[in-house]
């Protein structure tokens, strides 16, 4: 293989990346979240259905995974290829969690999902795994209606965080919404059949470093 076409390969595979990462900034309404930005230089991805089968949960408790599983395939539903929760977006949700958030957000993280479980106990008398296709899609549009006022009122952008940073926390539903994208669209599924990836030549690359693709994707406006 010539140097110039590895470098048209190296081209395509970080204007896919930015791609993804613009097409995240749209649907949340602001700038891509530094946690995720260093998860994705750092080579963060999803794990394949095998390694997720035996791998150790690093944040989260099982009724915890449960949950943002759940969330997620509500998000990002199977239809003709696989859902968020069948790519394993709810394992990187984990790995996120526990290696790239800082300690207090992540404390502050899973102290919502736990509060999350257990108001939708309370409200609609069965935890979320439950829940009918149509009653979970009640219960995000209620999240979301929350999320938009809290985000209109914080008057905030797209951070996944309770961040030190100066802004407000944001809405559960708000950070498993970035998350639950990240995770689907640096699946090889994700980028494969949204973004009709071209995988000739060259391997599929979830993540590539920051310095290779700079700050295009921040769209703030």
């Amino acid at each position: 293989m010539s140097a110039d076409h590895s470098d048209d390969v190296k081209n395509n595979i970080n204007l896919n990346r930015r791609e993804i990462l613009e097409k995240m900034a749209v649907v949340m309404g602001g700038g891509v979240s530094l946690t995720i930005l260093s998860a994705c230089d750092g080579g963060v991805s999803v794990p394949t259905s095998e390694e997720a089968k035996t791998m150790p949960l690093k944040a989260l408790n099982q009724a915890q995974l449960n949950l943002v599983g759940d969330i997620a395939d509500t998000i990002i539903p199977e239809t003709d290829t696989l859902g968020a929760k069948g790519v394993n977006a709810h394992y990187l949700i984990d790995e996120l969690a526990a290696n790239w958030m800082k300690a207090e957000e992540r404390a502050a993280f899973l102290a919502n999902l736990t509060a999350l479980d257990d108001r939708i106990k309370v409200e609609r008398g069965k935890i979320f795994s439950e829940l009918s296709l149509a009653e979970r899609g009640q219960v995000l549009d209620q999240l979301g209606e929350e999320m938009l006022a809290m985000n209109s009122a914080n008057d905030t952008l797209g951070d996944i965080t309770n961040s030190d940073d100066g802004k407000a926390p944001k809405h559960i539903y708000h950070e498993l919404r970035e998350l639950t994208l990240f995770g689907y669209y640096t699946s090889e599924v994700g980028a494969s059949e949204e973004l009709l990836y071209d995988p000739i030549p060259g391997d599929f690359k979830g993540c590539v470093a920051l310095s290779d693709i700079g700050r295009a994707w921040s769209i703030t406006g």
